[in-house]
């Protein structure tokens, strides 16, 4: 069984501004805000003051708030699919890697957080951007992630199709949703569940449970395939 070391953190996305620039705090700001609120509820005024900075900051240097989230998320799309990317590179490259094992690379950038590089400080959840952007009911905030997720969904449907050869495209659907709400309920649901189960989340070893998360998607899709007639 292959176990590169996972990549966490993002060494190659270029930042989009020097560190402690009006800038950089406003992309900063928009993340915690967008965590908090939402896409629709997160608003220009709040950014600024969480930002500590004036409103007039946004016209110097975004068109509007897509232009803005369009950094923001990308920022952090970046950090996260950079890692996912290192990480199947490796299992790749020494060979024949299993499904537990795609998951586990996949899963453990979006689980366990890290910071981004670029103006991001460590105090940025690049994971919980990556989670919350994906489920956001905003249109708007679905047009802006659509291209940032495409090339690595791509690629983990391709390994769906591999695991699940003779499924159909209702298999691969099905597998994919698996596969998908396994890492995004946590971040956007998480909470509410570790409340429900009197669980302190704070006490989840998050690269433990990617691991975890990984072994029992692949055993579910792998048992669908055996059982398949």
């Amino acid at each position: 069984m292959h176990d590169p070391t996972p990549s966490t953190e993002d060494q190659a996305s270029p930042p989009l501004a020097p560190a402690g620039s009006s800038k950089a705090r406003f992309i900063e700001a928009a993340a915690l805000e967008f965590v908090d609120a939402g896409y629709e509820r997160c608003t220009i005024r709040a950014i600024a003051a969480r930002a500590g900075t004036s409103i007039a900051s946004l016209s110097r240097n975004w068109s509007g708030k897509r232009h803005l989230f369009e950094d923001v998320f990308g920022l952090h799309f970046a950090a996260i699919e950079a890692a996912q990317n290192r990480n199947l590179d490796l299992l790749e490259q020494a060979g024949s890697p299993g499904l537990d094992e795609l998951l586990y690379a996949f899963y453990r950038p979006v689980l366990a957080p890290f910071p981004a590089t670029g103006e991001a400080s460590p105090a940025t959840p690049s994971h919980q951007v990556y989670c919350k952007a994906l489920a956001d009911p905003a249109d708007e905030a679905k047009a802006i992630v659509r291209p940032l997720v495409a090339p690595v969904r791509a690629r983990m449907i391709g390994y769906a199709r591999q695991f699940l050869p003779q499924g159909s495209e209702h298999d691969l659907y099905l597998a994919m949703t698996l596969v998908n709400g396994a890492y995004i309920y946590p971040q956007v649901h998480g909470a509410r569940l570790a409340a429900v189960l009197g669980l302190d989340e704070k006490s989840i070893d998050w690269d433990k449970a990617a691991r975890g998360l990984g072994r029992m998607v692949a055993a579910g899709i792998l048992s669908f395939r055996q059982d398949r007639p």
